[in-house]
């Protein structure tokens, strides 16, 4: 992950050093220098950070280092904001020779509102100085300490065997039995078929592997079975070896120099007289060269012979070719008791049973169905002796405890096999909450907020977040999938587990918690999520930290005017601020919005109160993502949206009251995402949006919904939205608000490409959903007033509560 941060700084150092303008240069006389020696140290240090990330869970100075290196990461992105931000000012300063133009936002880029003068004011040279001074620091220690070159045991894949007591394997039955009769089926095909068990780590695919390959059946039906584990670092020869040498130990000694050519050839032989079960355990590669030749010699094997693997890559499944793909499900809690009590109790009386029992089913529910965790836990448990030390262990954290490293070695694993700039896209899964709703488009305007999608092509940076988003869910770190009617993922979670561990990576930097009043628990944090029952007392005030990169503040009751200022003068790094359920009004944001410079994701999920976006939202020239959904009493939005000219995800779904679109939106030509927009198709003034403002909108992706206003079709403006130039939509969904227009009209004048998917709501339909809409967003706003009443009903019994004790007292 740190190797991502450098590897974007390195890219955005180089645009600084081979920039030529003179007048740019200026601001940061005599830096070259210190670029440069900046640029060294970056990249001696990006070849031992990944090195150096793999040990941080082992040994607490690498990850002392790790953590003030990222530190000084950090503060370099932000000196690069400035810098950036002090060449673009300068460029399209109406004062100067150039004239304004529109710049796209690259990684770490901003601009600043506030006029050229502000800009020169800093001096650039002398920060960038300042974090060289700490870098030549970090380095100096990693030398002093020899942190990267020590030896450090790290957690390896274990090599698997088939020996196993099955007695002590729970939960599995139905499923083995299920995958047996499978197996048991010849199949008369060209290859050999496969079965794969896929999981996330701990869930139990080994095991389950184990009781097919153990059970009578199974022993029985194939003349030759044999297991292999597969484990990386992938080895065909290896592998082929360990095959010939279970089919015939013989062959493989009279071969005195066994090259992968000679041991295929032998195994090929050796298998026109078998029929044979290979289990293949563990299986991490899904490259199709390492598979190719090692299939190509099975298929000699007799009829019913069958391949059986377990991985954690569905793209393992696809390259084996499988008919059978299995995910294993989670088990029961009951399931997960019995093999937790298996371990705990054993060697206990009765009576130490009774007694701890229902501490025990306590526990065993923690490990929310995964098989390994009950067992490790039940493991550790076998040395509590009472009451207390169990209570204990159900009361900790499992990420903030003693035994988090061996609970989440399976799913270390699994990170380690990601890509570096994967691996700080999952971290970032921190700032959610457990068992909370995440929506994958959302998820990627959160990835590229904080730089972590670097494309040179515009269009590219979305697609970049939909591969790295498919690369975790197909390796099990997401489930719960939510999907639209042609299959793409809408949603997603995240396992319990998964989530503790994402939360053990982040420690510090991310927090995710409830704030009373004058409580944090971290002062290193960067990402921050609060809710905030009251904002009596101005509880942000206490917490917020000048160095936060993300903030997301969730509260159902009034907000503090003063809190908010206090905010957008003090978080002026953020990249990323989400305010989720909050009451606010248009002036408490309108004045300190500017400070926020950096700001490329501002979120105002479903706050009430919000009448009309505030202009001043509109001089954040550098965001990328406004997401305004659930904003129940938003009936406008900002006059200066064109401004707007590096936003590329506009959501403003079901805001039921949002009147008035403005025309400006026609300038957002980088917009790849607009989700719920009603626009006018009887004609086109000077002031609204119209159907034919799209004209220009040619990199909207995905999904786009819109309601067409009027009571009549203007052809010419229908036409003008060329649809058939949007080659990156995949669906429209079109819901015409008036008895007036005919389907077949709209249809018929928008002429989209044949590739395009086009859903047609009649007014009829859209009356009905329409009343539906309004209806929901009555119930909302009675849940949301009701649950304020009851806080503050509680606050008043509560101040009576205590009321009446002081005059007890007294």
């Amino acid at each position: 992950m740190a190797e991502a941060i450098v590897s974007a700084i390195l890219e955005q150092m180089t645009a600084i050093t081979i920039d030529k303008a003179i007048e740019a240069w200026s601001l940061v006389q005599g830096a070259e220098k210190e670029v440069k020696r900046l640029e060294t140290n970056f990249k001696a240090l990006r070849l031992e950070l990944e090195d150096a990330e793999e040990k941080e869970y082992v040994d607490k100075r690498v990850k002392h280092w790790l953590d003030k290196f990222r530190d000084v990461s950090y503060d370099m992105e932000d000196v690069l904001d400035e810098w950036e931000t002090a060449v673009q000012q300068l460029q399209t300063d109406p004062s100067g020779s150039a004239s304004v133009r529109k710049w796209k936002v690259r990684p770490f880029v901003s601009c600043f509102s506030s006029g050229s003068q502000v800009v020169r004011r800093y001096n650039i040279a002398t920060k960038i100085k300042e974090v060289n001074e700490e870098v030549d620091e970090i380095v100096k220690d990693k030398v002093r300490f020899e942190l990267i070159q020590r030896k450090i045991k790290q957690p390896k894949r274990p090599q698997t065997t088939s020996f196993v007591d099955v007695s002590g394997l729970i939960g599995r039955d139905a499923m083995k039995d299920e995958i047996i009769s499978i197996l048991l089926c010849d199949y008369k095909c060209r290859n050999v078929p496969t079965i794969t068990l896929v999981g996330m780590g701990g869930i139990g695919k080994t095991a389950l592997a184990q009781l097919i390959y153990n059970d009578h059946r199974i022993q029985t039906h194939f003349s030759k079975t044999i297991w292999v584990c597969a484990s990386d670092p992938f080895d065909q020869t290896q592998i082929a070896r360990a095959i010939l040498g279970d089919l015939d130990p013989d062959s493989l000694i009279s071969l005195k120099t066994p090259t992968l050519q000679s041991v295929l050839s032998k195994i090929s032989e050796k298998l026109t007289r078998e029929k044979f079960l290979f289990v293949f355990d563990d299986v991490w590669t899904d490259r199709d060269q390492d598979w190719e030749t090692l299939k190509v010699a099975f298929k000699y094997g007799m009829p019913g012979s069958c391949i059986l693997v377990t991985t954690r890559k569905e793209s393992v499944a696809r390259r084996m070719e499988s008919p059978h793909v299995v995910p294993l499900q989670l088990l029961s809690e009951e399931m997960c008791w019995l093999i937790l009590s298996q371990k705990a109790f054993s060697g206990r009386s009765q009576a130490s049973r009774e007694i701890l029992e229902d501490i025990g089913m306590e526990i065993a529910n923690k490990c929310k169905g995964l098989p390994l965790a009950a067992k490790t836990i039940g493991g550790l448990l076998q040395d509590k002796q009472g009451r207390e030390e169990w209570q204990n262990v159900l009361n900790n954290v499992i990420w903030k405890s003693s035994f988090a490293h061996e609970i989440f070695s399976p799913l270390l694993l699994s990170y380690y096999d990601l890509p570096s700039p994967i691996r700080q896209c999952l971290s970032y899964c921190a700032i959610f909450p457990k068992s909370f709703t995440i929506y994958k488009d959302e998820l990627i305007q959160c990835w590229m907020a904080q730089g972590y999608l670097n494309s040179d092509d515009n269009r590219r940076t979305e697609l970049k977040g939909e591969d790295y988003f498919k690369y975790l869910a197909t390796r099990s770190f997401f489930q719960d999938f939510e999907k639209d009617t042609s299959g793409s993922i809408i949603s997603c979670k995240m396992h319990d587990m998964v989530h503790e561990f994402v939360q053990f990576l982040a420690e510090h930097r991310f927090v995710t918690e409830v704030v009373a009043r004058n409580s944090l628990s971290s002062k290193r944090v960067r990402h921050l999520r609060l809710a905030i029952p009251s904002w009596d007392a101005s509880p942000l005030s206490i917490c917020l930290r000048e160095k936060l990169r993300s903030l997301v503040v969730v509260s159902d009751g009034l907000t503090s005017g003063d809190a908010l200022q206090d905010l957008f003068s003090r978080s002026k790094l953020l990249r990323f601020l989400e305010f989720d359920r909050l009451r606010l009004r248009p002036e408490q944001i309108a004045g300190g919005m500017k400070n926020l410079i950096h700001l490329r994701y501002l979120s105002l999920i479903s706050c009430s109160g919000l009448e009309n976006l505030p202009e001043s939202v509109c001089e954040l020239i550098n965001l990328q993502s406004l997401n305004l959904r659930d904003c129940l009493d938003l009936k406008k939005l900002a006059v200066g949206m064109g401004k707007l000219i590096n936003l590329r995800y506009l959501c403003i779904k079901d805001c039921p009251l949002l009147s008035y679109y403005p025309k400006g939106i026609r300038h957002l030509t980088s917009l790849t995402r607009l989700s719920g927009i009603k626009m006018r198709v009887d004609q086109s003034d000077g002031n609204e949006f119209s159907i034919g403002d799209l004209e220009n909108l040619d990199l909207l992706g995905g999904n786009l919904c819109v309601e067409l206003i009027g009571d009549e079709l203007n052809w010419a403006e229908a036409k003008r939205a060329k649809l058939h130039n949007k080659i990156h939509l995949k669906r429209t969904d079109i819901r015409i608000c008036s008895p007036n227009i005919k389907k077949e009209e709209v249809l018929k004048a928008l002429n989209p490409p044949s590739t395009l998917l086009v859903e047609l709501f009649d007014y009829q339909k859209w009356f009905h959903f329409n009343e539906d809409r309004i209806e929901r967003m009555k119930i909302k706003e009675k849940i949301r007033v009701a649950l304020i009443v009851q806080k503050e009903a509680l606050k008043i019994l509560d101040a009576c509560s205590s009321g009446s004790r002081k005059s007890t007292s007294g």
